[in-house]
């Protein structure tokens, strides 16, 4: 058996692991027919020796001259910038969603300030009211803030598990019908005192049929 020391890593191998074939266009310059691939000893082992560029990484103008050497199947050149034009475009398409995406949660965020204006200050009369002993007051604006964060965290979820342009620019619409009547009762249970002693709630003053006009 043949043996070859690597002028790179000094490591002695078979002479097999420093053979390699040249390109048809090596070949050609070397003086060889260009249907013709000579074979070289490298110097280098094949484990030191300088890799050769995988064709994803290959320019078009390096593609077509491999081509045009014979050292590249046409096929597969054409399939490769074929392959680069559709990563490209779905690139693009995506670079293009993820804008939109930004846009409506941007949107989205504009259309629910209201209610989240409306969390905090819930919160605070709730807070003031329990530290004053009001209890049905502190009671009824516990409840309030809690379905008010829980309306708003349901919509931001929805937008977030399938974003979207929003379906409606008014707030009142990312509120179930059901939570508007379950506040309009505990209101009305409310004790006229606590009723008429400070802002009304958002819920309990908005009208539907004024908001549809306003549009």
């Amino acid at each position: 058996m043949q043996n070859k020391v690597c002028t790179k890593c000094g490591e002695s191998h078979d002479i097999s692991q420093f053979k390699y074939r040249a390109t048809y266009a090596q070949s050609k310059s070397w003086g060889r027919a260009g249907n013709v691939r000579m074979e070289i000893i490298s110097k280098l082992c094949r484990n030191c020796r300088p890799k050769r560029k995988p064709v994803s990484r290959l320019t078009r103008k390096e593609m077509h001259n491999k081509v045009q050497t014979g050292d590249m199947n046409a096929f597969i050149a054409k399939h490769e910038v074929a392959k680069r034009k559709r990563d490209a475009k779905n690139k693009q398409a995506i670079s293009s969603r993820k804008r939109w995406e930004k846009q409506w949660k941007a949107e989205l965020r504009d259309i629910l300030k209201p209610i989240r204006k409306e969390i905090i200050s819930a919160r605070k009369v709730w807070e003031y009211a329990k530290e004053k002993g009001y209890v049905d007051k502190a009671n009824f604006y516990h409840a309030y803030h809690g379905l008010l964060h829980h309306e708003k965290t349901h919509a931001e979820y929805n937008h977030m598990t399938n974003p979207r342009r929003p379906p409606s620019a008014r707030w009142a619409d990312y509120i179930h019908p059901n939570v508007f009547s379950q506040i309009k009762e505990m209101w009305a249970g409310l004790p006229p005192i606590y009723k008429y002693s400070g802002k009304l709630p958002m819920l309990i003053k908005y009208r539907p049929e004024e908001s549809k006009n306003a549009e």
